[in-house]
């Protein structure tokens, strides 16, 4: 579901609209994940790693997280609102003043579906999914029937109102009377969760370097519609990505209590198997989407980018490469070694920037994508050093 949410404002979006107008959305649509990313390190990783302990004792923890989340949300929609002033102030096509309820609606989303698989409720995830699933396909076609082509803000106004009003509704419901902030000193004694999300939020950072630089080199040096054809080819194979955030999102508890329990073999084990069927998945998805993309791009953006099966190719590669990487990240979260992701992440982020690099300057933009997984290349090399010492040290505990 949470593969369909994506693909489906994507696709009305890339087959109603102008290619122009889709780039912008996918320009915001990756500020969005960034900004999640950012959440992440400040929210969403330390309450998924809350022990699986009595409810009411989870409660003020929650509660600390819930103020975090409250405060950055309002941090960033009014970063956001100051971001988009600026670029209608320069005459930027990229400025969208829907991006202001998109990008709140989209964090607290993320937040809210942490929250239910940090209690390892996956049915309420999946419920909360829905509705936002069910919101967005309503809204779409409603404004579908008006024949109207849509624009960047209809896209990211209806995102914003699927994502942020379902999550909404499940916050207050999972937290009940306590949804409302703590007070600073209610806080202090929930401060030490934040203590390890300086490594995390240096490791996060260089991440999006590495996953989100094609988004930016893109839309600075070849434009919003180069983006589009971008984000078009992309979002054909986001079920294979979806494939390792669901596995992701459910392990991270359950893999963090493996270690935090000593109960290595058993961790290991998790860890091979929740990386290895991603891999497989991801492989299998790229390959029908390649072979099929003539008639997948007839039937979705009405014949649209034509000469773009190479994009396939290297998505694929890509989306690949990825499912090890978050299996890899998600076994240093469950074993705290923060600083060590950190250190991976920013070899990635290098190897990128300076792939990038010669992409701009010596070949056409497709291979971006290449310059992607030039960093994330780099990085499984590096992941595959620590967990072969890791094995070691755990084989002898």
């Amino acid at each position: 579901m949470g593969a369909l949410l994506t693909f489906a404002v994507n696709i009305w979006m890339a087959r109603d609209g102008h290619p122009e107008a889709y780039g912008v959305y996918a320009f915001w649509l990756t500020i969005a994940w960034m900004a999640g990313t950012a959440q992440s390190t400040l929210v969403t990783s330390h309450l998924m790693s809350l022990p699986h302990i009595d409810p009411e004792q989870r409660k003020k923890p929650e509660q600390f997280f819930l103020t975090i989340q409250i405060m950055f949300i309002i941090g960033l929609t009014c970063l956001t609102e100051l971001f988009s002033q600026g670029m209608a102030y320069a005459g930027n096509i990229f400025s969208a003043e829907g991006a202001v309820l998109f990008v709140p609606g989209f964090l607290l989303f993320q937040y809210a579906r942490a929250l239910a698989f940090s209690r390892q409720r996956t049915m309420v995830a999946a419920s909360l999914t829905g509705c936002a699933l069910l919101l967005s396909l309503v809204m779409i076609g409603v404004y579908h029937t008006t024949g109207h082509l849509p624009t960047a803000n209809d896209g990211l106004l209806i995102s914003g109102l699927a994502y942020g009003g379902s999550a909404l509704v499940f916050v207050i419901g999972l937290m009940k009377k306590h949804c409302l902030p703590l007070k600073w000193q209610e806080m202090k004694p929930y401060l030490h969760y934040l203590h390890s999300s300086g490594w995390i939020l240096l490791g996060a950072a260089s991440s999006e370097l590495t996953n989100r630089l094609f988004s930016f080199v893109t839309a600075w040096h070849y434009g919003a519609n180069g983006l589009a054809v971008l984000s078009a080819t992309q979002i054909a194979l986001r079920p294979a990505w979806m494939i390792s955030a669901a596995w992701t999102s459910t392990a991270l508890p359950r893999i963090a209590h493996m270690w935090a329990e000593n109960r290595y073999r058993q961790f290991w084990k998790f860890l091979a198997a929740g990386t290895l069927i991603p891999v497989i998945g991801s492989f299998l998805w790229s390959i029908l989407v390649f072979v099929n993309w003539d008639f997948l791009r007839r039937l979705l953006y009405h014949g649209n980018y034509a000469n773009t099966a190479n994009f396939i190719l290297l998505w694929g590669g890509n989306v690949i490469l990825g499912s090890i990487l978050s299996g890899g990240s998600c076994a240093l979260l469950a074993a705290r070694r923060f600083r060590t992701l950190a250190y991976t992440d920013i070899l990635g982020a290098f190897a990128t920037c300076v792939a990038m690099a010669g992409v701009i300057l010596f070949l056409p933009y497709p291979f971006v994508i290449a310059g992607t997984m030039a960093g994330q290349a780099m990085q499984v090399i590096a992941l595959a050093m620590v967990f072969y010492g890791m094995f070691r040290s755990s084989s002898r505990t």
